[in-house]
Parts: C-alpha cells; sequence; structure tokens
C-alpha cells in the first residue's frame, strides 16, 4: 500500500483497528479483536524464536517491534514507508526506526538474525525485488517469517477491485511467492493455513466502524472527510470477509530459512 494512503488514513486505521494493524486469529468466534490478535502473534511464537538483530519489515506503528524488544530481548530495525506511523513511534532502546521503501534500505550484508513480515510482503509490487533484498541482509541459518494473505482463486474482479481499494498489488498466490523464495536462496521451512481463522476479522472492522460514532463522536467530522475521499473502503470490509468465504483470498503463516549463498547451491 503506498505511503500516502497510511498517512491519509492513519486516524482511521487508529480509531477503528488501534496500533496493531495486523489480522486477528480467531480460534473459538469469541474472542474480542485485541485477543484475536494476540491470538495470531503466539501462533506466530510457536513457530519462530526471535533472538538477536532482528529487522520488522512494515512495522505499521511500532507495536510488534517493541514487544520483540521487551518480552525477547532483542534488536530491532523496524522499517515503515509511513512517515506519519513513524511519528507515533516512541523512541525506544535497541529499536531503529527506518522510513520509506524497504527495497531502498541499507543494513550490512548477512548482519540480520532473522525478520518478520505481517502482511506487509503482498504490499510489494514484485516479490523477486523483497526476495533478494532481505536475503542479502539475512544471516545464513536465519529465519524470516510471513504471514500474509494470496489469491487461490485467480484474478477475479473482486479481488481486482479490492487490491485497487486499498491501493495494493495485483494478489498473487501462494506458490507464486515460494516458488520464487526457493529461487532466492530460501528454504521453505513452514507453511500453515490461517484463512478460517483470520476471516473473522473483517466482519469485527466493520463492526468497529460502523459503532464508531457512538464510541468517538468527536473524530466523526474527519472520518467522515476520509469515507468521502474513498467511499469504496467501508465496503471493502464486507468484501474482504467474502472474497474468504468464497476462497479467493487465503491466509499462510510461513517460515523461510536462509540458506548458505547462492553461488554454493549445486547446479540443476
Amino acid at each position: 500500500m503506498p505511503a500516502s494512503v497510511y498517512d491519509d488514513l492513519d486516524l482511521l486505521y487508529r480509531e477503528i483497528w488501534g496500533t496493531s494493524l495486523h489480522h486477528g486469529y480467531w480460534k473459538t468466534g469469541k474472542e474480542s479483536p485485541p485477543e484475536a490478535r494476540e491470538n495470531l502473534i503466539q501462533k506466530i511464537l510457536t513457530h519462530w524464536q526471535p533472538t538477536g538483530h532482528l529487522a520488522d519489515i512494515g512495522c505499521g506503528y511500532g507495536t510488534l517491534a517493541r514487544r520483540l524488544i521487551h518480552h525477547h530481548n532483542c534488536t530491532v530495525t523496524a522499517c515503515t514507508s509511513s512517515k506519519v506511523q513513524a511519528s507515533h513511534i516512541p523512541p525506544t532502546p535497541s529499536l531503529t526506526i527506518l522510513t520509506g521503501d524497504w527495497l531502498d534500505q541499507e543494513i550490512t550484508p548477512h548482519s540480520l538474525d532473522g525478520a518478520i513480515s505481517l502482511e506487509s510482503a503482498s504490499h510489494f509490487k514484485n516479490f523477486d525485488h523483497l526476495l533478494k533484498k532481505t536475503h542479502s541482509f539475512l544471516k545464513p541459518g536465519a529465519s524470516w517469517i510471513i504471514s500474509d494473505w494470496f489469491a487461490e482463486g485467480g484474478d477475479t474482479p473482486l479481488l481486482r477491485h479490492l487490491a485497487k481499494t486499498g491501493g495494493l498489488p495485483p494478489w498473487r498466490t501462494l506458490d507464486t511467492f515460494l516458488t520464487a523464495a526457493r529461487h532466492h536462496g530460501f528454504t521453505v521451512s513452514m507453511t500453515t493455513d490461517l484463512s478460517h481463522g483470520v476471516a473473522p476479522t473483517w466482519s469485527a472492522l466493520l463492526k468497529k466502524a460502523l459503532t464508531l460514532p457512538l464510541r468517538s463522536p468527536k473524530t466523526i467530522p474527519q472520518l467522515a472527510l476520509r469515507f468521502f475521499k474513498r467511499p469504496a473502503l467501508l465496503w471493502a470490509f464486507p468484501l474482504l470477509r467474502f472474497a474468504y468465504h468464497r476462497g479467493q483470498l487465503s491466509y499462510h503463516l510461513i517460515k523461510l530459512t536462509h540458506r548458505e549463498a547462492l553461488s554454493s547451491r549445486p547446479p540443476p
């Protein structure tokens, strides 16, 4: 998503969903949105032991980055394309904030002990560029955790509409991403389909949006202006839920492991 979209919708995000912008994971269906978001983090941590110097690619408001520092004693380099989001991240020891495109950042080659991308890989127009860049920053053997949504129903009118509404590139398949990952020096260590558990995120978002006038009436003039500029945004919530229901969108937790330098691989 372009930085301008995040900057323009900053108030909307914070009022409706808070400062953790990722999906939730509903195990029982009865969780509150904060509980569901915590479920997703706990699900990730069952497959990943964060340690050392990490990158948070697409860090949003830095909520996860600060958690990794405080709970796991990590050093985190966090990147957001949005200057407005970066301005809301409080200074924190062991946290370095980068603003702008991840592909333009300069980090010491092979210096990262791990990386995490929560729903940011799908924002990159070219998976190859993302994978090549991140591979160059990670140490051999380092893990990269990705949780993201992918298109499983082909290039449908619904998905094209939703991508345009959110300023996203066209959704691509999981296989497209995994094939590119292997080509760029990663081993696919794990994939888990979380589609059923995360789909209720969009019902919860719609409910929060519709009840916002009761919860925070002072924000209505500003938020109404945002919806006036982007009238399709509110209706994207139920449409995304419908896309999951129809199987056109799927959501996967992926663990990639950095192999040795590509030149060390045996020829095919």
